[in-house]
C-alpha cells in the first residue's frame, strides 16, 4: 500500500509537471503567433504609408509642380494693368507653393528617408527641427551619436514611430511649450526619453478609459515586437516623461539593410 501510494504521488507530480510544460509550450506558441500577426500588421502599415507617399510624390506633387509652372507662364502674359488680376495670380501662386511644401512634409512624415540613409539620430533631429519651426515649440535633443550604434531597420523604425507618437501626444494634449528628447545607452540598453512641461497625465487611467489611449496602445504594440518596454513618470510638479528601453544589438552592422527591402532598385544605365 505504501508503494502504491508513492507510485500514485509520483504519477500525479509527473502528470502535473507534464501538464504545466504543455501549457507553457501552448502559451509560447500563442504568444509567438500573436507577435507574428502584430509584426505583419505593422509591416503592412508601413507598406501602405510608403504607397501613399509615393502617390503623393509622383502624382499630386507632379501636378502641383505643373500647375505652378502654368501659373508662372500665365503671370508673364496676363494684362497686369488690372491690379485685381495681378493680386489674384500672386495669391494663387502662393497657395500652390504652400501646398507643395505641405505635400513634401507629409511625404517625409509617411516615409522617413533620413532614417534609412543616416540613422535614428539624424531622423529625430530633422523631425524636431521641422516641428519647432511650424509649432513655435522649444525642443531640446540630447544625444551622443558616436556612442549609439546603428540598429536593425525594424528597431530604428519602431523607435522613430514611438518618438513621433510621444511628441505628437505632448503637442495635442499636454498644453506644453517645451519638449526634451534624450537618446542614450544605459547598461546595454538603448533608452529614449521624451519629457514635456505640460499638465501631465495618468497613463494607466488613460489606457483603461474608452475615450483615449490608442496612441499608448500603439506604442505598446511596437515595443512588444522589438522586446522593449515603456515606463511613464511624472518628473516634477508639471509635465510627463516617457522612458522607453530596448536591448541593444551590438552585433548588428553599422549600416543596416534598407527599411524597405522590396523597393525596386534603380535601372542600370548600361541596360538602357
Amino acid at each position: 500500500m505504501l508503494m502504491m501510494a508513492v507510485f500514485v504521488i509520483v504519477f500525479v507530480v509527473y502528470y502535473q509537471k507534464r501538464k504545466l510544460e504543455q501549457e507553457k509550450k501552448l502559451y509560447d506558441i500563442e504568444k509567438n503567433y500573436q507577435r507574428m500577426l502584430l509584426e505583419t500588421a505593422l509591416s503592412s502599415e508601413e507598406a501602405e504609408r510608403r504607397r501613399i507617399a509615393q502617390d503623393l510624390h509622383d502624382d499630386i506633387g507632379t501636378m502641383l509642380s505643373l500647375t505652378k509652372l502654368s501659373l508662372n507662364q500665365l503671370h508673364k502674359t496676363v494684362n497686369k494693368e488690372d491690379p485685381r488680376t495681378d493680386f489674384t495670380l500672386n495669391k494663387a501662386q502662393s497657395l500652390v507653393e504652400e501646398t507643395i511644401i505641405h505635400v513634401r512634409r507629409i511625404t517625409r512624415d509617411l516615409v522617413p528617408t533620413t532614417l534609412e540613409q543616416f540613422g535614428l539620430v539624424a531622423a529625430i533631429d530633422e523631425f524636431i527641427n521641422r516641428l519647432g519651426d511650424n509649432q513655435g515649440l522649444t525642443f531640446h535633443f540630447e544625444c551622443d551619436a558616436n556612442e549609439i550604434p546603428r540598429q536593425s531597420p525594424k528597431v530604428e523604425l519602431a523607435l522613430y514611430r514611438i518618438m513621433q507618437e510621444l511628441v505628437n501626444n505632448a503637442i495635442k494634449h499636454a498644453n506644453c511649450d517645451e519638449i526634451e528628447i534624450d537618446l542614450h545607452l544605459d547598461k546595454g540598453k538603448l533608452e529614449l526619453q521624451v519629457t514635456d512641461n505640460g499638465k501631465g497625465f495618468d497613463a494607466q487611467t488613460t489606457q483603461q478609459s474608452g475615450k483615449g489611449g490608442l496612441g499608448l496602445r500603439n506604442i505598446e504594440s511596437r515595443l512588444s515586437v522589438i522586446n522593449g518596454k515603456v515606463n511613464y513618470q511624472k518628473p516634477g510638479i508639471r509635465g510627463a516623461r516617457a522612458r522607453v528601453q530596448i536591448p541593444v544589438d551590438a552585433t548588428h552592422r553599422n549600416k543596416p539593410e534598407p527599411l524597405y527591402p522590396f523597393r525596386k532598385a534603380p535601372a542600370n544605365p548600361g541596360n538602357r
